[in-house]
């Protein structure tokens, strides 16, 4: 066996939430079955210092990936190249994933499951939300609320091991509240509430081809919307969400609470309008405003909400900043 060791490259950009489910969601190898069902095939592909990563850890990570190109009907030539595109992903994810673990182990850090269930209480009074709030959000996400959950713990681990690490104090000021309250005035001066229907249209493999093909099909539901056929019944006959049946129905969102494409496309419309194409990680959607109403929050009201983005933005810098020299001092050797 082929041994090489390298420094495996550094934490992708994207928000500390978009890094924990990477570790957690991408993470596999495309591996032939075994010859006999009482034959065991594993092996080793990666050390992480004293750990481990195994082929079947990897393997076990990639199956959302497999059975997604599994659906699509490509060859399995095709299949193979997907797969293999995802691999460096998937492994740093791992990787990654056994730096902190050992972190978090070296220090003894747990989470219960009350700390867990405080921590989303807060998050909903914070943003005034409902539970069917909360799962309207993630349907819209794609998540689960276990999945959620997860996001949640691992969060708050990695926020206790930071606290340690960092040597120097996070702290954000109130002259640092205000200052963002004032520089993000409309947003906290009048929030704009949706009363939105949608149609899904997924995108079931990362290939260009498909994504084209998807596309062209909801051009063709985004033609029948401007020559008057009416929302609720495109949403019945074309969406791939679960809301379809519903005519896409998904009740009242503050826009604050939207992803961003999705916020910058309504922010122009009246009731009665519809959005053009949204390319978002679900796929491609169209939204429907069915209702807007408009409500505002005060310096004293929004304080708390920007106090934790501000100390959520600093913690996810020096985590990033921790993670890479991390790396740089543990013994990594990946295994071809």
């Amino acid at each position: 066996m082929k041994r090489m060791t390298r420094s495996y490259p550094s934490m992708r950009r994207s928000s500390l939430w978009v890094f924990i489910l990477g570790a957690f969601l991408f993470a596999g190898l495309l591996a032939a079955p075994p010859k006999c069902p009482a034959e065991l095939v594993d092996r080793i592909v990666a050390v992480v210092n004293d750990d481990i990563v195994l082929l079947s850890d990897l393997d076990q990570a990639l199956a959302p990936v497999r059975m997604q190109i599994e659906k699509s009907g490509y060859s399995d030539v095709q299949q193979k190249i997907i797969l293999e595109n995802q691999k460096q992903k998937a492994l740093s994810g791992l990787i990654d994933e056994k730096l902190t673990d050992q972190q978090i182990k070296r220090y003894g850090i747990s989470i219960s499951d009350d700390a867990v269930d405080n921590s989303i209480e807060r998050i909903k009074t914070v943003n005034n939300m409902t539970d069917d709030d909360l799962q309207r959000v993630l349907k819209i996400e794609g998540l689960t609320f276990e999945a959620y959950r997860q996001q949640i713990k691992t969060q708050m681990l990695q926020s206790r091991l930071i606290n340690i690490e960092v040597k120097s104090k996070i702290v954000v000021t109130d002259q640092d509240i205000k200052a963002y309250y004032e520089a993000n005035q409309s947003h906290y001066a009048g929030q704009t509430k949706y009363h939105l229907r949608h149609i899904l249209l997924r995108v079931d493999s990362p290939l260009e081809n498909e994504r084209e093909r998807v596309f062209k099909q909801m051009q063709q539901v985004e033609k029948q919307l401007k020559n008057g056929v009416p929302f609720p019944d495109l949403a019945r006959t074309y969406s791939q969400a679960a809301s379809a049946a519903d005519g896409g129905d998904l009740g009242f969102f503050e826009s604050r609470l939207l992803a961003v494409p999705i916020r910058d496309a309504l922010k122009d419309l009246k009731a009665g309008q519809f959005t053009s194409i949204v390319d978002t990680d679900q796929g491609y959607q169209i939204f429907f405003v069915e209702e807007i109403s408009s409500t505002g929050r005060s310096l004293e009201e929004a304080a708390q909400e920007i106090g934790d983005k501000l100390l959520s933005e600093a913690r996810e810098k020096k985590f990033k900043a921790w993670l890479e020299e991390l790396r740089q001092r543990a013994h990594i050797q990946i295994l071809d």
